[in-house]
């Protein structure tokens, strides 16, 4: 089957070259020969080894009988989004990496597969070379899926392990990341959790079975953690984490949010550093798999859409089992009826009447140090109750101001 890609930047690169030189494996994973037939690219491509196969018009290939399988690699929703409709209502399988699309238009992508009886794939879109995807759809499908907890975006978590194992500040680790290529020259996706909240999105519509968009989720990224916070999560024996979560309550509805988080060392998840990613998933049969490794790159990436190219082949029709169901109003849990605990730090005018206070308020609190703290300064965990309650519970106490509030997992 002949195969085109649109996009040929960072991830479709990656894979135009698989396809390019592993022809032959790839041919005898699927039981029939594959190969590159067209490059979908505005520039001026022609000095690279495949540039004979760059095309500028689309039609090229909707119009082409032998291109069985399109990748999308472009990113972003326009003209990816269009692109890859016109593909599927050509009858031809689209596979993609680009997470905002999935996320934001999965109802109108998955209804054009089906009705022209091809497949609408994107492993890549979620946590680049960790199979999360077809875990979940395939691997966990004799499960009831409840939920998971998940680190997805590979910037963030080399930026807070960077303040938490180094002491590096906020400003310090984000202008690293850059330096290294990890983070964009405008970061605000990342480190406002933006990116991560697409990705949480697409796996907590799977979980629920039907599109979650990801202005549902609440979302909050790590610009405003400290190195004053992350000393108080050592004292708590444990690691900040932007964590990605989702969690099938007994009503039916899903609680699903992107928030720092302190997690627990003597957890598999609070180990996970620099640009890894992981995501731990929970089934009522199988309990929790831990999924860990690269959650982006050129080559990661592009293996996990390669992946979906082969099964869409050996397939050649739609995948119901990839499906979730078009979005629905109402399914999700509001915002603050989740049940957890709080880290707190904060001013108080008067030490010994908050810190009463503080033990009077909660049922059961821990109170932190750290090294050269303030006279003023208090932080402590809250025992467990429902988010909104706590943070009510927080504002109420007397002469003394938060400065932070941070989720416990």
């Amino acid at each position: 089957m002949k195969v085109a890609v649109m996009g040929c930047g960072t991830v479709g690169s990656g894979a135009v070259e698989i396809l390019e030189s592993k022809g032959e494996l790839l041919s005898a994973r699927c039981g029939e020969p594959v190969e590159l037939k067209y490059i979908l690219d505005i520039r001026d491509l022609s000095s690279r080894p495949y540039g004979k196969k760059v095309v500028k018009d689309i039609d090229l290939i909707l119009e082409d009988p032998e291109v069985g399988v399109v990748v999308e690699t472009m990113g972003g929703i326009e003209p990816a989004f269009t692109f890859c409709m016109k593909c599927l209502n050509a009858g031809k399988s689209v596979v993609t990496s680009n997470k905002e699309m999935v996320a934001v238009k999965a109802d109108d992508l998955f209804e054009a597969a089906r009705a022209n009886n091809v497949s609408f794939a994107f492993e890549a879109a979620v946590c680049g070379g960790i199979p999360v995807i077809r875990t979940m759809f395939t691997d966990l499908g004799a499960n009831r899926l409840t939920g998971f907890d998940g680190i997805m975006n590979g910037t963030t978590n080399f930026i807070l392990t960077k303040m938490i194992k180094e002491k590096m500040s906020f400003d310090s680790a984000l202008k690293l990341a850059q330096e290294l290529g990890y983070a964009e020259k405008d970061p605000t996706a990342d480190v406002e959790g933006l990116d991560a909240c697409r990705k949480t999105a697409i796996l907590a519509s799977i979980v629920l079975g039907t599109h979650v968009r990801p202005e549902e989720i609440p979302t909050e990224g790590i610009s405003r953690i400290t190195l004053e916070d992350a000393s108080y999560a050592s004292d708590a024996g444990a690691e900040i984490k932007l964590i990605c979560k989702a969690e099938k309550l007994p009503d039916g509805k899903v609680y699903a949010a992107v928030s720092p988080a302190f997690v627990s060392r003597n957890t598999m998840i609070a180990n996970v550093s620099g640009v890894n990613n992981a995501v731990a998933l929970r089934g009522d049969s199988v309990g929790e798999v831990f999924l860990y490794g690269p959650g982006a790159g050129k080559e990661a990436t592009a293996s996990a859409v390669i992946s979906d190219v082969l099964e869409c082949i050996r397939l050649k029709k739609n995948q119901e089992h990839y499906y979730f169901a078009p979005h629905r109003d109402g399914l999700l849990c509001g915002k603050g009826e989740n049940i957890t605990s709080l880290y707190v730090r904060g001013y108080a005018k008067h030490m010994e009447t908050a810190a009463r206070e503080i033990r009077e308020t909660f049922e059961s609190v821990r109170f932190l140090s750290r090294d050269n703290s303030p006279a003023n300064e208090l932080a402590f965990i809250t025992g467990k109750g429902r988010e909104k309650d706590l943070y009510e519970a927080v504002a109420g106490i007397r002469d003394f101001a938060s400065a932070s509030v941070i989720r416990v997992l």
